[in-house]
C-alpha cells in the first residue's frame, strides 16, 4: 500500500514533462493555425464570389430593364471648360446606375446627375459619393470599410467609395493607343474620347454577346497590393496615388475614371509591376511608365492566393487562375470574336 507522500510524490510533473506537453501543444497550434487561416479565406473567397454575384445580376437586372447594359463610364461636356479639359465631364460609372438593383437606391436617388462628378466637392453628392457599399468590397481586400481620397490640391479633399472590383471593358480597355471596344463596358456620350484614350461605343445588350453570355467576364476582382507601383508615387509617375488609390466606384476627374473601374485583358491575372522606382529596367520616361501603370490598372486580380473571383454575363462566378493563359482571358472578355476558347 502506497503512503500518502509516496502517492503524492508520484502524481506530479516533472519539469521535463511539462516542457514535452507544452512542445506539443505548440506544435499541434502551429499545424492547426494554418488550416484556420485557410478556413477562412475559403470563407472570405465565397463571401467575395456572392458579392460578385449580385453586382453580376445587378447588371443584369439593369439590362432586362433598359434593353442593354448600364454605360461603363459616361463622358458628357457640361459646359464651364473646353472639351480638352478634364473636369468639365460628367462621369457616372456602371456601379452608379446599377446602385437601385443592390438596394442602394437611397445613395443613387440622392446624387444629382447633371453636377459634374469632379465637382461633388462642392456639393451635398459628396456625402453619398463617398458612401462605402458592401456589395462593392471583397472581404479579403486591404480596402476595409472606407472612403478613399482622391489626389488633389482642392479644399476640402474629396473622397470617394472605394471597390474591389472592375467592370470588363474587353481586350485592352483604357488609354493605350491600341484600346478597343470589344469589352462589355465603354466609354459613352456624346463627348467621349478617341479610342487612343478610351473604348467607346455602344452600350451593350445580350443582343450584342454572340459568344455567349456563359463565355463572356462581364466583372472581375482588382488587387490593390502592389508595392512596386506604390513606389513610383514618390516621383510622381503615378500623379501621387498608390494602387488602392484608383479604386472608386464613384471615381472624380475626367478620363481618370476609367483607370478606376475597367479591368480587362491587357495584362494577365494578379498582373505586378515588375520593378520598383530607381531598380534598373525601370521606364526611362514617363510615356513609357504609363504603358506599364495601364497594365497594371486594367488587370484582374484579388488578394485570394492563387489567382480571382470572375463574374459572368449569365450571372454566374468562377475562380480563374494566375496560371491561366492571357489568350484565354482575352477570349473571356471579348464578347464578340467568334473564337473557341480552349478547354
Amino acid at each position: 500500500m502506497f503512503t500518502r507522500k509516496e502517492f503524492s510524490r508520484r502524481s506530479g510533473f516533472t519539469l521535463v514533462e511539462l516542457l514535452v506537453v507544452i512542445a506539443i501543444i505548440g506544435i499541434l497550434i502551429g499545424m492547426l493555425l494554418p488550416a484556420v487561416q485557410q478556413v477562412r479565406e475559403a470563407a472570405r473567397r465565397t463571401e467575395c464570389a456572392n458579392n460578385l454575384r449580385q453586382v453580376a445580376l445587378a447588371a443584369i437586372n439593369y439590362e432586362s430593364a433598359h434593353m442593354e447594359f448600364p454605360p461603363g463610364f459616361e463622358q458628357e461636356y457640361l459646359g464651364g471648360l473646353t472639351p480638352s479639359e478634364n473636369n468639365g465631364y460628367q462621369g457616372h460609372t456602371v456601379f452608379y446606375h446599377i446602385l437601385p438593383f443592390i438596394e442602394a437606391n437611397n445613395v443613387y436617388s440622392g446624387m444629382d446627375r447633371e453636377v459634374p462628378k469632379a465637382n461633388r466637392v462642392a456639393t451635398t453628392d459628396l456625402f453619398r459619393a463617398s458612401s462605402v457599399i458592401p456589395a462593392f468590397l471583397c472581404p479579403s481586400d486591404t480596402l476595409g470599410a472606407e472612403s478613399l481620397p482622391y489626389p488633389s490640391t482642392g479644399t476640402p479633399e474629396e473622397y470617394y467609395g472605394g471597390t474591389s472590383y472592375r467592370a470588363n471593358g474587353g481586350e485592352r480597355p483604357i488609354y493605350a493607343t491600341s484600346a478597343t471596344n470589344d469589352g462589355m463596358f465603354m466609354a459613352t456620350g456624346p463627348d467621349a474620347r478617341a479610342a487612343s484614350d478610351a473604348p467607346k461605343g455602344i452600350e451593350v445588350g445580350f443582343s450584342q454577346i454572340s459568344d455567349g453570355s456563359s463565355n463572356t467576364i462581364l466583372f472581375g476582382e482588382f488587387s490593390h497590393l502592389d508595392p512596386n507601383f506604390d513606389s513610383f508615387t514618390d516621383i510622381g509617375y503615378n500623379s501621387g496615388s498608390t494602387i488602392r488609390g484608383w479604386s472608386r466606384w464613384y471615381p472624380a476627374g475626367g478620363d481618370t475614371g476609367l483607370g478606376n473601374i475597367m479591368g480587362g485583358a491587357f495584362a494577365p491575372i494578379n498582373y505586378r509591376i515588375p520593378w520598383a522606382a530607381g531598380e534598373s529596367g525601370a521606364p526611362g520616361s514617363q510615356s513609357a511608365w504609363y504603358f506599364y501603370q495601364d497594365q497594371r490598372l486594367s488587370s484582374f486580380g484579388s488578394n485570394h492566393p492563387g489567382g480571382a473571383n470572375l463574374a459572368y454575363s449569365d450571372g454566374s462566378v468562377h475562380f480563374l487562375s494566375d496560371d491561366t493563359a492571357q489568350n484565354v482571358l482575352r477570349l473571356r472578355c471579348v464578347r464578340n470574336d467568334g473564337e473557341v476558347i480552349p478547354e
